[in-house]
């Protein structure tokens, strides 16, 4: 089997892909400065002969990539990434990083190519204009351009891509991109100001004491949430993916409204909440979007398998646990 390089190794996503990638057999790299992801996330590998870790700020240094080949490959999954609140609040320093993290990937693949390159993007990379219901906001690939992400962090990922792209342009390197729209699942940060919808949302209801859940905004705006164990799928179909498509939406074909996820929130048997109250003071961000998964399905043979509900439930039970440990 090859060996993959994972940047982002202890986030949410990295630490799962690190996990499935080491059980199909891959000898794997984690890459990692626990800006986000936790140490403790990758403990269960830490001792597997598949699995070397090395600790990187990935925007100060490429040493990581020492011994990178064309018989290699990279997953690029790092970047600054938060709930909606840490991302308006900090636009210039996510902007920033998540430059600085892609130009040195970029420059890392265009000295030493690999064999591969999946790199995951966002839904946020998309026209803000195109994400405005939560009914008719469908997004598929090719209505990227002419760009117009709403934040800075939808641009610095659109950024990176067009980076990545011209960096492979001259090489053998395959690239492809896996846009990907609100990812959410364990293990996760929910309890700090970085924390992503969903999680937050699952913390705030587990310290209620039959108090009304508060949710940003009205409620009416949407996502379409994909669970973590989806995108793991469609990360090692990406890996064995041999066709011509580079650029590849994952995500529901649906929009959930966060009335709707703070709805199965509180229908968890360990909540004690059954209420919700809005907070139209705070930001709600693009009022909706989903996917057209349709190239995911004809060319990955890709389709989302984990119910929201089941999901959530999953995630609660986590959160739960953890801090009742």
């Amino acid at each position: 089997m090859s060996k993959v390089y994972v940047t982002g190794a202890a986030g949410m996503i990295g630490s799962s892909v690190c996990k499935r990638l080491v059980q199909d057999g891959h000898k794997v790299v984690g890459v990692d400065n626990f800006w986000r992801g936790r140490e403790e996330n990758i403990d269960s590998l830490k001792n597997h002969p598949s699995f070397e870790f090395i600790f990187c700020d990935l925007s100060e240094s490429t040493d990581w990539a020492a011994k990178l080949d064309f018989d290699s490959m990279i997953i690029h999954i790092a970047d600054i990434v938060a709930g909606i609140g840490y991302v308006f609040g900090n636009e210039f320093e996510v902007f920033s990083q998540n430059c600085k993290i892609n130009s040195n990937i970029s420059r890392v693949i265009n000295k030493n190519p690999p064999a591969k390159v999946i790199y995951l993007g966002t839904a946020c990379s998309y026209p803000q204009g195109l994400q405005r219901n939560v009914l008719s906001s469908v997004l598929s690939e090719d209505q990227k351009f002419p760009a117009d992400p709403e934040s800075g962090y939808g641009w610095s990922k659109l950024i990176g891509e067009i980076e990545l792209k011209l960096a492979v342009k001259k090489s053998n390197t395959k690239l492809i991109t896996l846009d990907l729209h609100n990812v959410y699942g364990s293990p996760c940060i929910y309890s700090d100001a970085t924390s992503q919808v969903i999680p937050s949302l699952i913390f705030r209801a587990l310290n209620l004491r039959g108090e009304p859940l508060s949710v940003w905004g009205n409620g009416q705006q949407g996502r379409a949430f994909i669970h973590v164990d989806d995108v793991v799928e469609a990360v090692v179909l990406g890996l064995q993916y041999n066709g011509d498509v580079d650029n590849i939406m994952i995500g529901p074909d649906y929009c959930t409204t966060i009335k709707e996820v703070a709805e199965i929130i509180i229908s968890h048997p360990k909540v004690t909440s059954n209420e919700i109250e809005y907070d139209l003071t705070k930001p709600m961000g693009d009022l909706g979007r989903f996917a057209d998964y349709s190239l995911a399905k004809s060319e990955l043979n890709w389709s989302p398998s984990v119910s929201l509900k089941s999901g959530v439930y999953d995630l609660i039970d986590y959160i739960y646990t953890d801090l009742n440990k």
